[in-house]
């Protein structure tokens, strides 16, 4: 099978998986016991993105059925493939803005933070979960921060590209290997499904692929932005003493805010 036929096909089974929602995702807080206990955290490795997805959900998928949903995937794989080209030959990484950001914010808060440099979480026997049981480390426990969608998307409800950065950030107790923490972020197109989202700067939205091809390096700032905006959010959540749940929505609307006013200005083992 030629490789467009491949992206063509995945492409198709990702529209297919946006279309029709997502399950609910894992939602656990910190508890105020397990913050006083824990000192030091060893991170996983951030794996880079393969590919910084372009996707139209609306377009020919929105109004002429099954044919337009299958052209508009060939369109999305030729976007995706061309935006990732770019990322290629420009040489953005992305993996170290969110892996230095949470490490920076873990140690802000009092955290000793070591790296897990090498590690790698395998696929559980059961072929669905993580298993971590092969990570060895005298931290108190283990974090893993990856991305599951990244990029740009064009929603069904709306003509603009935004940005679409979707990081799930998970800490284990190192010995026991149960959850202390785990939350998905979603920074830009809202995916619901029990995940926390985050509003992407209006700055960086484009009203159509040509217009997000001409304004290349202004689109990597959005998508860097969001990043930034998730390590803030992971930052604030792992405080030793948690801001209660009314202040720290506020706070994290009132800095949203204050971003969209400035910027306005030439400004998987794991699933």
């Amino acid at each position: 099978m030629k490789n467009s036929s491949k992206a063509t096909l995945v492409g198709c089974g990702l529209l297919v998986t946006l279309l029709s929602g997502c399950t609910t995702l894992p939602n656990t807080d910190m508890k105020p016991e397990a913050r006083q206990k824990l000192h030091s955290i060893a991170m996983l490795d951030v794996t880079e993105p393969k590919r910084v997805s372009v996707l139209n959900l609306g377009g020919a998928a929105g109004g002429f059925g099954l044919i337009g949903a299958l052209a508009q995937v060939a369109v999305n794989a030729s976007h995706t493939s061309t935006y990732t080209d770019h990322v290629a030959a420009s040489k953005v990484v992305f993996a170290p803005d969110i892996a230095d950001g949470v490490t920076g914010r873990l140690a802000g808060n009092g955290y000793q933070v070591v790296k897990l440099d090498g590690q790698k979480v395998k696929l559980a026997d059961d072929g669905k979960s993580d298993d971590y049981s092969a990570i060895q480390t005298d931290a108190d426990a283990i974090m893993n921060v990856w991305f599951t969608s990244f990029g740009y998307i064009s929603p069904p409800d709306q003509p603009d590209y935004i940005p679409w950065v979707v990081v799930r950030a998970r800490i284990l107790d190192a010995k026991t290997k149960q959850d202390l923490y785990y939350k998905t972020f979603a920074c830009g197109y809202d995916i619901k499904a029990n995940s926390v989202h985050i509003d992407s700067d209006f700055a960086y939205t484009y009203g159509s692929f040509s217009d997000l091809e001409k304004n290349f390096d202004k689109s990597v700032e959005g998508i860097k932005s969001c990043e930034k905006s998730v390590a803030d959010m992971i930052g604030q959540d792992l405080a030793r003493t948690p801001a209660p749940a009314t202040a720290a929505a506020s706070t994290a609307s009132t800095a949203l805010t204050t971003t969209a006013a400035t910027a306005t200005t030439p400004a998987t083992a794991s699933k």
